[in-house]
């Protein structure tokens, strides 16, 4: 929550501050973020760890004697990360208004370097403990990768004069932003209180599903959204709502084009991807085909979920953390009502079902309430996607159909259906004249410097 909502109400004013040649009052912005979130998250990791009893119960109420006792601990051990990762939100914040993007997307993958070494070196010996010491370690290294990238001058220096403009209105736009934010962890928790009702194994379903769903779509959508979003900011500065409208649509169109595929092939090939990725050791094909169903049903929101990203960003960059804040509401309530209905019908997989359907909703919602800063073409974006959906089916169902026909090894599956589904995908796209997919690899040109 704080990390998020920091990052949604720091870097508008911190990227406005830049655009208009105010850097002075922007360094000094940033002292101040540090300094007072600094204090609130080292409170906040005490309390955390004074209260793990009562949060492990609120959290999963289905928890009892050793699993409870042993989720406690992994709290305990695991809190002080946040005090890491809250600073490194605002180093990401800054650089990225600085255009400096390799920073913050090195520490995503430097973060999880000490997990990978605890699993394979000292899982055997420690046991489950040092896999939370190792999230502890990522989250210090998530904030060290990123000071090497602080190039234009800028040093860090602790203030306490919290009474300026600029910092006070920040502070007001937070509890609102921090409010969303947190409505997207408590439908995760919901999520997982609910499922921890159900049979053993169904939280590690959900808990892998969501993971495998990050892989694969994720990390695409967040570099997206992370690299458009100064760019958004600058636009809005700058009064350019016609060049702003232009982006926003370019935006959702190239997540068309990559959720979709991504959606259709997930749902077609959900028992390989999982059973490649995970079926190994006390991973059964009991548990394949359960994390398979709740993986196919959460990849069917990855496309709304990611379009919500970048439409909250556009809230977010007019100064606008209310309005978010009341969609995200409704989002936790639809999810609620959703739940109840669907984990009757379909036990776990009602559970991610609730949450695609949710997204789904929330994102025309959000959609609407766009109109009151820019104008969409929605016809554009409509046409874009049923072209797209028509293509990422074609692309995926001929191999899918023909390993149906004439099975083999799942890896060779895989790897044969994805080399030839991406030449048909983009063989479709190209007779189809999607103009997007040349946006798309504009932009990532751009980014890797080629």
């Amino acid at each position: 929550m704080l990390s998020v909502g920091i990052w949604k109400v720091f870097m508008p004013i911190y990227k406005e501050k830049t655009t208009l040649g105010l850097n002075d009052e922007a360094a000094a912005l940033t002292n101040k973020a540090i300094t007072f979130f600094s204090v609130v998250s080292f409170i906040a990791v005490g309390l955390l760890i004074l209260l793990a009893d009562p949060v492990v119960s609120v959290v999963a109420p289905g928890f009892e004697g050793e699993t409870k006792a042993l989720c406690i601990k992994l709290v305990r051990i695991s809190a002080p990360m946040y005090f890491f990762i809250i600073a490194a939100a605002i180093y990401a914040s800054v650089l990225q208004a600085n255009n400096k993007f390799l920073g913050s997307q090195i520490r995503e993958v430097a973060s999880h370097i000490p997990t990978i070494l605890a699993a394979v070196f000292f899982y055997k010996t420690f046991g489950i403990e040092a896999m939370a010491i190792a999230l502890v370690v990522g989250g210090a290294v998530r904030l060290l990768i990123e000071l090497p990238f602080v190039t234009w001058g800028y040093r860090f220096r602790p203030d306490f004069r919290f009474r300026s403009q600029e910092f006070g209105l920040m502070l007001r736009r937070l509890p609102s932003a921090l409010l969303s934010e947190g409505v997207t962890q408590l439908n995760i928790l919901i999520d997982k209180a609910m499922a921890s009702t159900l049979p053993e194994g169904t939280i590690s379903g959900l808990n892998y599903g969501q993971r495998l769903m990050n892989v694969l779509s994720g990390l695409l959508s967040s570099a997206i959204a992370t690299a458009l979003y100064p760019q958004m900011i600058e636009l809005i500065a700058l009064k350019k709502e016609d060049e702003l409208s232009r982006l926003v649509v370019k935006i959702i169109n190239m997540f068309s084009l990559l959720m979709i595929p991504i959606t259709v092939a997930s749902i077609l090939f959900r028992t390989e991807l999982v059973s490649v990725a995970f079926e190994r050791g006390a991973f059964t094909e009991q548990s394949t085909e359960i994390t398979a169903g709740i993986f196919a049903l959460y990849s069917v929101g990855i496309f709304f979920a990611a379009c919500n990203t970048v439409i909250t960003n556009l809230f977010y960059g007019y100064g606008n953390t209310k309005t978010p804040m009341f969609i995200s509401m409704a989002n936790l309530a639809i999810n609620v009502v959703l739940n109840l209905i669907l984990i009757r019908l379909w036990g776990v997989n009602g559970l991610a079902s609730a949450t695609s359907l949710s997204a789904a909703i929330t994102f025309f919602i959000r959609l609407a309430a766009t109109r009151k800063y820019i104008k969409l073409d929605n016809k554009k974006m409509v046409i874009t996607a049923l072209k797209v959906l028509l293509g990422s089916v074609i692309a995926c169902l001929i191999p899918r159909a023909i390993f149906w026909i004439y099975p083999i090894n799942r890896y060779a599956v895989l790897l044969i259906s994805a080399l030839s589904a991406i030449l048909l995908y983009f063989g479709v796209l190209k007779l189809l004249k999607i103009t997007e997919l040349d946006d798309l690899l504009s932009l990532v040109k751009k980014k890797t410097g080629r």
